[in-house]
């Protein structure tokens, strides 16, 4: 694209980058309290992989697949660069939180066929445990790049990558039986970053836009939108950028929107659920200590985009000076490397409201007005990205589709990765797919459904997760949106609409997060009611069944999308603890189990008390009988995953009574070395405690005895 930079790779943007800005500020890190926890410049950032290339060389690990596995920060960002000086090909992941990661996990390692696990001092022991575990199978260490530091990279040459060469391997959401690692190419990125920018900023001028770029990321650094939205992009423009850990953003998403206000920060976002997130979190005192009027571009993606959430987040800090205009919906995929379509900066979201029955039949039908049970409000993700080209297509035919009619998304660009590694037969179908009567060019499809009208994108939904009852064609999120519209206390973003196969039918089952887990049977089956009612107004279909559920438990990516096919599975297996399930199909009410009462325990010492505690709280979150629980293991190994572990967090703070990094429950290796430590510093707190307390009693009584002898 004219007028942008031409870099070669990567490593020499770096590079340039450390040359023509120095000691600049590239980034800073906050922790959970919004504190700055540390900062690197662009020539800090350039020493810094030096050193890690140098280690990693002299350790025969240069151009090798090298897994990192690390919590959001600094060392994640220079430990990329430095597998990039290095010739190796970075596979971003992160720490395992629970049994599911384990396995996804260990199939990466072995998939990409890695060389080693790059990681922190911090979190080797953890590592360490889990890779020794001989049920894993398992041959590869761990190297703490943060020791790099002291390696001597003197006369370091980088690696000389062609654009064409493997950058990293980004592993898709959600794969647990079958990883695919799509192919990411140093040109792949380069163009990708013009694309961003250009939509973003409609200008190639780097110079002038990179004053104006501030940006602030609380996204994954592990997956595609926070590693090249957050950290790469920010290096291309040569522009500051302030990052937090997603786990930040989950427990406090205030400080989210504080940093955009103390940063005076004009590009920011996140998926759909993070604005219903802060609209439901963030107190009208906090919106009052905010000001987003800096906020230029809020960019909306990674999944299904909702008016409602866009109204709701607009009203909620109007006050605080954020302009709706600011939104900016977006479309993108790994596969094309990020970043595909978006609406054109400070115009706002375009929304169109379309006929249900049409889409039903697979047709955009605009209505200008329509009554409630036949409408649903598409929101627009933008005009396609310069230099691409995107059409929709029948899946089945391969036929192009005219302009209204739904089909499959296929994508030609220059970010449109190589391919899944070691995968040529399905990379083939997928990134190499032809039009019919058009064989001049290869899409790749995108697997998920939308159609083009008056050269605006709006992405429907996905073909593997459309619901089939009757004929008529459902997409889910449009399901869910009616059924947690009918009621405040079914949470917003926080269902799974799907179908499963009953008696030859399929049959919609919704399961969805309730706000409130205290209710009484009869309010349990009025809210059933009230949601099959409104599936039926707005939809008309019937749910076999209604699944409700406590908050954090609906089957997500760590990146916040919504795993409905993970949903189904959990459904179908029974394998998931339900507050109240309802059976239309067999006429009956599941009631909610009746609550255990705990046996009363008497505690002898702080040891004992957070072991009861801690196998109380699994026990009731793995629904098993709390003697059964185990605790001489790690975290991953009990099953316990990154929203989980917070709320432990939470609990366990009001037991200590101080602030807990959620990183400090991973220095431990196993929740029993956890526990020891928290109760050893306990104790100590006692015995300090009952020190003052004898000091104070001794110092009263030698004030009472010195006053009785001045008296007399």
């Amino acid at each position: 694209m004219k007028g942008f930079p031409q870099f070669k790779n990567l490593v020499e943007m770096a590079a340039a980058r450390a040359v023509s800005h120095g000691d600049k500020e590239l980034t800073t890190f906050l922790g959970e309290t919004g504190a700055p926890e540390g900062s690197l410049t662009f020539a800090g950032l350039d020493r810094a992989a030096r050193n890690i290339a140098a280690h990693l060389t002299e350790k025969g690990l240069a151009n090798k697949n090298l897994m990192l596995l690390y919590t959001p920060g600094l060392e994640y960002i220079k430990a990329f660069f430095g597998c990039l000086y290095a010739g190796s090909v970075p596979v971003p992941a992160y720490p395992p939180m629970g049994a599911r990661d384990i396995d996804r996990l260990k199939r990466i390692v072995l998939d990409c066929d890695a060389g080693a696990i790059l990681s922190s001092s911090m979190l080797r022991p953890m590592i360490d445990a889990w890779i020794s575990n001989p049920s894993n199978g398992l041959n590869i260490s761990c190297v703490p790049t943060d020791l790099a530091a002291a390696v001597d990279a003197t006369g370091f040459e980088p690696a000389d990558l062609e654009g064409e060469s493997l950058a990293f391997l980004q592993y898709t959401s959600g794969s647990t039986g079958h990883p695919k690692g799509v192919m990411v190419s140093h040109q792949n990125l380069l163009e990708n970053f013009k694309q961003i920018v250009w939509t973003f900023a409609h200008s190639a001028d780097l110079d002038a836009i990179a004053p104006e770029y501030k940006t602030v990321i609380w996204l994954p650094p592990f997956h595609d939108m926070g590693l090249i939205g957050g950290v790469l992009t920010p290096v291309f423009v040569g522009t500051r950028v302030t990052l937090m850990s997603p786990l930040t953003f989950l427990k406090n998403p205030f400080a989210w929107l504080k940093a955009i206000t103390d940063e005076g920060a004009k590009v920011s976002g996140g998926p759909n659920f993070s604005y219903q997130y802060c609209a439901r979190k963030i107190t009208d005192e906090q919106v009052a200590q905010l000001d987003l009027s800096t906020w230029q571009v809020a960019f909306n993606g990674a999944e299904s985009i909702q008016v409602d959430a866009l109204n709701t987040f607009s009203r909620k800090f109007a006050g605080a000076g954020f302009d709706p205009r600011a939104f900016l919906p977006c479309y993108g995929l790994a596969e094309a490397t990020l970043f595909v379509a978006g609406s054109p900066a400070s115009r706002g979201p375009l929304v169109r409201d379309a006929s249900l029955t049409s889409l039903a039949k697979g047709e955009f039908l605009p209505l200008e007005s329509g009554s409630p049970q036949e409408t649903t409000a598409l929101v627009s993700s933008g005009v396609i990205a310069t230099g691409a080209d995107v059409r929709i297509v029948d899946p089945n035919t391969h036929a192009e589709c005219v302009d209204g009619k739904v089909g499959e998304i296929w994508v030609n660009s220059p970010s449109v990765a190589q391919g899944y590694w070691n995968k040529p037969s399905f990379s083939e179908s997928v990134f190499r797919a032809a039009i019919k009567g058009q064989d001049e060019k290869t899409y790749m499809r995108t697997g998920d459904l939308g159609f083009l009208w008056e050269n605006e994108l709006f992405v429907t939904g996905r073909i593997k997760e459309m619901i089939i009852v009757a004929g008529r064609n459902h997409y889910p999120q449009d399901i869910e949106h009616s059924l947690q519209s009918c009621n405040p206390v079914f949470r917003k973003g926080c269902g799974a609409a799907f179908a499963v196969l009953d008696q030859g039918k399929e049959q919609l089952v919704v399961m969805q997060e309730l706000s409130s887990t205290n209710l009484q049977p009869a309010d349990y089956q009025q809210l059933a009611l009230q949601a099959a009612r409104a599936i039926a107004f707005r939809h008309g279909i019937s749910p076999k069944g209604l699944v409700f559920i406590a908050p954090g438990n609906l089957p997500k990516t760590s990146s916040g999308k919504i795993q409905r096919t993970e949903a189904k599975k959990i459904y179908e297996a029974g394998n998931i603890t339900t507050l109240y399930s309802w059976d239309n199909t067999a006429g009956q009410i599941v009631k909610p189990k009746a609550a255990v009462e705990q046996p009363q325990h008497v505690f002898t010492d702080w040891q004992s008390e957070l072991y009861v505690q801690m196998q109380t709280w699994v026990s009731d979150k793995l629904n098993i009988e709390a003697h059964h629980v185990d605790l001489d293991v790690t975290f991953s190994e009990l099953g316990v995953d990154s929203i989980e572990a917070i709320e432990l967090v939470d609990r366990l703070q009001d037991t200590i009574q101080r602030t807990i990094p959620a990183t400090e429950l991973l220095r431990y290796p196993t929740v029993k070395a956890l526990i020891e430590h928290f109760a050893a510093e306990l104790a100590e707190r006692d015995v300090k405690s009952r020190d003052d307390s004898s000091a104070t009693k001794d110092a009263i009584g030698s004030d009472n005895e010195n006053r009785q002898k001045s008296t007399a």
